[in-house]
């Protein structure tokens, strides 16, 4: 089921405004607001679920740059992570701990 990235979300968004809004385009098989971890508000972005590639496509391009709760909203279909990129912005490869020696040469 193709998936579509709905981006700069009002933070008043839940995720069954969003399934309402892109069910008038086709039948919708879920909808999801992300949320931060700590304090239970929107991150400002969401995915919705098509059952149809046809009606994610057509989403995708009705409803881009549509206005919801005073926000023009960024619509695109989702691409996954190609493999091998890290996973969070951070993350890098860790190096092997160095052995250090003192300055007279014992570990």
């Amino acid at each position: 089921m193709p998936r579509i990235y709905v981006g700069n979300l009002a933070e008043s968004v839940t995720r069954d405004e969003l399934r309402a809004l892109f069910s008038k385009i086709g039948r919708v098989s879920g909808a999801l607001v992300i949320t931060d971890k700590l304090t239970g508000k929107s991150r400002g972005f969401g995915f919705v679920e098509m059952v149809e590639v046809e009606d994610a496509i057509n989403a995708a391009v009705y409803f881009s740059g549509t206005e919801l709760e005073g926000r023009k909203i960024h619509v695109d279909p989702f691409r996954p992570q190609e493999p091998g990129a890290a996973k969070y912005r951070g993350e890098r490869k860790r190096r092997a701990p160095v052995k250090r020696t003192t300055s007279n040469g014992t570990a």
